[in-house]
């Protein structure tokens, strides 16, 4: 058991000695913290990380309170050929004198999938064929925790997890947002696109 513990001490340690914050802030009291496993090597890579996963900070203004966001950034699938990650976090709005007066409970914020071999990032239309658009949605309700979060119309996000891709409707109510839906490889496999990463056994084990 000692032994045990100390291995998952050892683990927590090595994953805190890796993982980077980036903060930002201005004059006026908006800032901004993004915890993140390290901007990856891949120069046109860590450009998107960077431009996806940083806040542009016209995006945390606003004339009425002062913004101070947070989030982290989770791989959730590496393989030799593809590289995918989601930031989750939460707005703070907080009045002149810095205390909390509201909240955006945003759990997904942004992701990013990128084919290292190609050397840019992959699109909906990329993983699924369009075609296929009007099934994919009804798989993505079937799997959702909340179906009627997710509409056959939405645009959704996606990154890789090693059990299923999992989508999201960016554009949902905010009470609805970060909600998102798990669909297995298997069940989407009929659905992939040409040259889609759903076809590499790398990613999905099949």
């Amino acid at each position: 058991m000692k032994r045990l513990l100390g291995l998952t001490l050892l683990l927590c340690l090595s994953w805190a000695a890796v993982a980077e914050t980036y903060r930002w802030s201005d004059r006026r009291g908006d800032k901004a913290s993004v915890t993140h496993p390290g901007v990856p090597k891949n120069p046109a890579l860590a450009k998107a990380f960077k431009a996806r996963f940083f806040p542009n900070p016209e995006r945390l203004h606003d004339p009425d309170f002062l913004v101070d966001w947070e989030t982290t950034v989770v791989v959730g699938r590496s393989t030799p050929h593809y590289y995918s990650a989601v930031s989750r976090g939460l707005t703070l709005y907080k009045n002149s004198k810095g205390e909390v007066i509201g909240a955006h409970p945003g759990k997904i914020m942004e992701t990013l999938t990128w084919d290292l071999r190609k050397n840019k990032e992959v699109t909906l239309e990329q993983l699924i064929e369009r075609a296929q658009f009007s099934k994919l949605a009804r798989l993505i309700g079937d799997h959702a925790e909340a179906r009627e979060a997710f509409s056959a119309q939405a645009r959704y996000g996606f990154y890789l997890r090693k059990d299923g891709v999992a989508f999201y409707d960016p554009d949902a109510p905010h009470v609805s947002f970060g909600i998102e839906s798990v669909v297995p490889y298997a069940e989407l496999l009929p659905l992939a696109a040409p040259h889609s990463l759903l076809l590499d056994s790398g990613v999905t084990g099949h």
